[in-house]
């Protein structure tokens, strides 16, 4: 056995080991562990996140007068709550909603920790998308559990400085989501993360501020258009700030957006934040987009680049053209083979698309329509001539085709149906240069979606041009190195400077 002295080193040792261990360093060090013990799978399911304590410190700073009344609608453990009684010296005017008790037992034993006066929190366990909506009824049954008393006296409460991190695609309830349908008729969505921005513009006095922790496809994905057009009929958007991937597990990256409560007009200024760079864009061209995306990746150089482009006369694809998705087998492994069998064809998927020219299929299929899970109609894959293109992508790339070849659900079809326009003159211009940076601009998606392609401008050029592109297109599929040649004459057409066409292409 061991003798008493070497277990009283080893004990001190632990304990040695355990008092030098280093804490991070955070207000909130309570939620952190009660974050740390939640399984995962739970707070992905409440769209519970830890938001890191410089990014509610930056949300908070600034926005916060001593006399303000003040609330975070999920307020989890109290991360908003502490940083929003760094500026408040009377507690009474910090409030706190959210759905899960335990967090709001802390949240509750934190702030009568950061003051030394006696006070009641005002820290409630709620569900602010149903109990708060303001004409919302309640009944007890819904209410089980809860702060039901607190409901009328909060729903009259007016504020003047309202931010959180709301919950992201978290799933509502069906009772919930459907009385929130049946108030916020214009919320097709059914996205948590909107709603929560629609009670809490209810719940901000007049020119009262709001500063949310969202994911950044809040700005550009068709789905959220709804929320996008309220916020631009009734707000100010101060500021977006892009923060990338701050939260573990949660692919979307994620942006800071505050508005003020105002009635918008065509002098608001919105500034972008975005890494190391800063400006300014008028909030009105948000209003023009297609969707009422916030493309905040066009600086003031960007809009004048783009406006050069579309000034040009043009066409777009916009009813005029076919598409097709690629085939959806519904079991690769029983309908794909690696190698070519009789009775079995090429079938290309997303990677074996390059710029203007298919690599070698991956696979091969006995096409048989009536196996398959999803099929486009037999003569889009067999056109006599087709664009096929990389579906999951941020960048263009497009192949022609003229063998009919059949293409997997990572790979989309496109014909052009255009009079006198000649289908590689389309295809150089969306693998050029100029669309990527257009494109990346406009749309800055992780898929090439065909309403974002029916935007982008054919320029009408002439025939010589036109046939110009087209030889050297022809050349690029016969294996020349032609890319960077095409590209700057694509560039010279639409009559660029060197410092705009330098900018393009960084």
């Amino acid at each position: 056995g061991q003798d008493a002295d070497s277990i009283v080193t080893r004990e001190d040792k632990n304990k040695e080991f355990l008092l030098s261990f280093p804490l991070p360093e955070v207000k909130d060090f309570l939620g952190l562990v009660y974050q740390c013990l939640i399984h995962e799978g739970t707070k992905s399911n409440l769209g519970s996140y830890f938001t890191p304590t410089n990014i509610v410190d930056r949300m908070v700073k600034g926005n916060i007068r001593p006399d303000y009344n003040v609330l975070d609608p999920c307020c989890g453990t109290g991360q908003f709550l502490l940083s929003f009684a760094d500026y408040l010296p009377n507690p009474e005017k910090i409030w706190g909603i959210d759905i899960d008790p335990m967090a709001v037992h802390i949240a509750r034993l934190n702030l009568l920790l950061k003051y030394p006066q006696d006070f009641k929190p005002n820290i409630y366990h709620l569900d602010t998308l149903l109990d708060l909506s303001l004409d919302q009824p309640s009944s007890d049954e819904n209410l089980k559990n809860r702060d039901a008393l607190s409901v009328p006296f909060l729903r009259e409460q007016r504020f003047d400085f309202i931010a959180t991190n709301p919950p992201w695609g978290a799933g509502v309830d069906i009772h919930t989501l459907t009385n929130l349908k049946k108030k916020y008729l214009r919320i097709t969505s059914g996205e948590s993360f909107s709603y929560f921005l629609i009670i809490c513009l209810e719940l901000l006095k007049e020119e009262g501020v709001l500063s949310f922790v969202l994911p950044e496809s809040i700005l550009n994905v068709k789905t959220h258009g709804d929320i996008r057009q309220i916020i631009l009929e009734n707000c100010h958007i101060k500021t977006i700030e892009r923060l990338g991937k701050v939260f573990r597990n949660v692919l979307s990256p994620a942006i800071i957006m505050k508005l003020v409560k105002t009635k918008p007009n065509d002098d608001n200024e919105v500034i972008v934040r975005l890494d190391d760079r800063k400006y300014k864009v008028g909030q009105k061209r948000f209003v023009a987009n297609q969707g009422n995306i916030f493309d905040i990746h066009i600086n003031p150089k960007d809009e004048e680049i783009l406006r050069k482009v579309y000034a040009t006369e043009h066409v777009t694809l916009k009813d005029n053209a076919e598409w097709a998705l690629g085939i959806v087998t519904g079991d690769n492994k029983k309908f794909l083979l690696a190698e070519q069998h009789k009775g079995y064809e090429p079938i290309y998927k997303g990677s074996d698309v390059d710029k203007y020219k298919l690599r070698k299929p991956s696979f091969y299929i006995d096409f048989k329509p009536e196996k398959f899970q999803q099929v486009a109609p037999e003569e889009k894959y067999r056109a006599r001539e087709k664009l096929i293109y990389r579906f999951i992508s941020n960048k263009l790339i497009f192949a022609y085709g003229d063998k009919g070849s059949l293409t997997l659900n990572s790979a989309n079809i496109l014909i052009p149906k255009l009079n006198n326009y000649p289908i590689k003159v389309i295809m150089a211009l969306f693998n050029s240069a100029l669309f990527q940076y257009i494109y990346q601009k406009k749309f800055n998606t992780l898929k090439v979606l065909r309403g974002n392609l029916e935007q982008l401008p054919l320029p009408i050029w002439g025939k010589e041009t036109f046939t110009h592109i087209s030889g050297l297109v022809d050349r690029i599929i016969s294996g020349e190195d032609l890319s960077e040649k095409l590209d700057e004459y694509i560039l010279e057409q639409f009559g660029f400077s060197l410092e705009e066409r330098d900018y393009v292409n960084i």
